[in-house]
């Protein structure tokens, strides 16, 4: 596996490190870090090495010259070793990679890793990551074991990844909500896996109860806390088993019919005002149905979504005069 940069992360790590607070000792109760500056020796032979690329006038001898500048002191000051020892832990990755590329990410939320897989079956793995994270040397690498977790059951054969989520009878509202819930069960089975192994997880099994607890709020407490402990404790989870759980967590597919105060099947509101689905014409129908395939009209609807469906086939008929 060839492990490649991207410019950009190169340049502001080593930025960062030699901008870096002077060495003043940790405050007490701080995890160790890599954040103390350079002895301003280094700091000066660095500026020096990189003002003499100023000097090249071909602008493509210029840029190579800045990149090898950037990476030799990248490796000189040990930026790389958190990167290349949490890899050495997973040997699938390593094995079945043939890139790992790692590049800029520009805030919290852009940070993650993502398998692309070409024509010719190659596979590159992408890591979107702060470079600051590499001045730290304990927390970035809870964060690597992570993100390497996420490649390893991609990679892996026996977890059955499918880049695309198979959810068919959901609208695009509902196929969002669905992907942001599989996100959180994957990411519990790996912190439980993390946990188990003696490192640290990216969140806590309280913590992981909290969002849990928001994204199935309509299932019981005990079932909650039943399905948190499988995935926490699941040392080999599924990528079905997974789908499983978001395409038809409410159980509308065994749903019997409306009750007073349940969620409604197509906006997921609770409400208390049912309409009568029976008594719907069969135009109507067609047009719920259209946007919800898996609906049957045994499950009911609000008022509301009927007001709605109402409205919008009056407007139609008035377009169509």
């Amino acid at each position: 596996m060839q492990l490649r940069y991207d410019e950009d992360f190169i340049e502001t790590a080593v930025f960062c490190r030699a901008h870096s607070p002077p060495p003043s000792g940790p405050p007490a109760g701080a995890s160790p870090t890599n954040s103390c500056r350079p002895p301003a020796l280094q700091i000066a032979r660095f500026h020096r090495e990189r003002e003499k690329c100023y000097d090249l006038r071909d602008p493509d001898a210029r840029h190579a010259a800045f990149f090898q500048v950037h990476l030799d002191w990248f490796r000189e000051w040990r930026l790389e070793q958190p990167l290349t020892e949490v890899v050495e832990e997973f040997v699938l990755v390593r094995g079945r990679l043939t890139t790992l590329a790692v590049r800029k990410a520009t805030g919290r939320h852009d940070e993650g890793a993502e398998l692309y897989v070409n024509e010719t079956g190659e596979r590159t793995g992408l890591l979107a990551l702060r470079p600051e994270r590499l001045l730290h040397r304990v927390t970035v690498r809870d964060f690597l074991r992570h993100e390497f977790m996420h490649l390893h059951d991609m990679l892996d054969p026996a977890f059955g990844y499918a880049p695309a989520l198979d959810l068919p009878g959901l609208n695009a509202a509902q196929k969002r909500l669905a992907r942001e819930r599989y996100r959180l069960l994957w990411d519990i089975t790996i912190d439980g896996r993390l946990a188990a192994a003696g490192h640290t997880p990216a969140a806590t099994r309280e913590q992981h109860m909290l969002a849990f607890d928001r994204g199935y709020s309509f299932w019981p407490e005990a079932r909650r806390g039943e399905t948190l402990d499988s995935l926490w404790r699941c040392p080999a989870p599924r990528h079905t088993d997974l789908l499983a759980l978001i395409a038809d967590p409410r159980g509308l597919q065994d749903a019997a019919r409306p009750a007073p105060g349940g969620s409604c099947p197509l906006c997921e509101f609770p409400t208390f005002h049912w309409a009568v689905a029976a008594t719907l014409a069969p135009a109507m129908l067609r047009r719920i149905l259209a946007a919800f395939p898996a609906w049957q009209p045994e499950q009911g609807l609000c008022s509301r979504c009927l007001e709605t469906y109402e409205a919008s086939a009056a407007l139609e008929l008035a377009a169509a005069q």
